[in-house]
């Protein structure tokens, strides 16, 4: 459950189990996936929410709507972000290293940064300087082992590059576009339990 710090600056996370307090969803995930069904099973089990619009404010007494009457047909269990996070080729050395395949969470933050704001070429020319000569190595000792320790993490939905070209119009520079697979990323968040209560499945009119 999200809720504002006590400063009232951020919003703060809310483990639903043992009330614990975390900074961002991702730290909650984690603690979730940590503690296993402790936790887990005291997600309270709602009704499906109804849908704002047909949620009556001050005064409106003039709303009408309706569901479509034969929607909301359950086929199966999806496999929630926890469930593949379980299933990651790691996921036996999380139980006693939350970061592995990386030595602890500075090793993690360093390789994090490096990937966000560093070339290849940059990341081979820093893990080469002569100040790891009379300190502790990452573990990772090249870009392409560092790149390829993030590939096998859990992910979402990946971003992706198109280049397109308009017959009869050329452009001096290529025209990209970035993109993101709509199926996949609705997948995403319906396999989230942070969003799990937060959700409606049934289409609906309003008149």
């Amino acid at each position: 459950m999200a809720s504002m710090s006590d400063d009232g600056n951020s919003i703060t996370f809310d483990c639903p189990g043992c009330q614990a307090i975390f900074p961002s969803p991702a730290a909650l995930l984690n603690h979730l996936k940590t503690e296993g069904g402790t936790c887990t099973d005291a997600i309270p089990v709602q009704h499906i929410p109804v849908p704002p619009a047909f949620q009556r404010g001050f005064e409106e007494n003039d709303i009408m709507g309706h569901y479509y009457p034969t929607s909301r047909y359950i086929y199966n269990r999806g496999d929630t972000f926890l469930d593949r996070m379980k299933a990651s080729e790691h996921e036996r050395r999380h139980q006693n290293q939350l970061y592995y395949p990386f030595a602890d969470e500075g090793e993690w933050e360093l390789a994090k940064f490096l990937a966000l704001n560093f070339t290849q070429s940059q990341m081979n020319q820093f893990l080469k300087l002569k100040w790891f000569e009379t300190r502790v190595k990452p573990s990772f000792k090249s870009a392409d082992q560092l790149l390829g320790w993030m590939a096998s993490l859990p992910h979402g939905p990946q971003w992706r590059r198109t280049t397109v070209e308009f017959k009869g119009y050329k452009s001096i520079h290529p025209i990209q576009l970035i993109w993101q697979d709509a199926l996949k990323v609705v997948k995403d968040l319906f396999s989230n339990p942070i969003f799990a209560n937060f959700m409606t499945y049934d289409p609906h009119m309003v008149f």
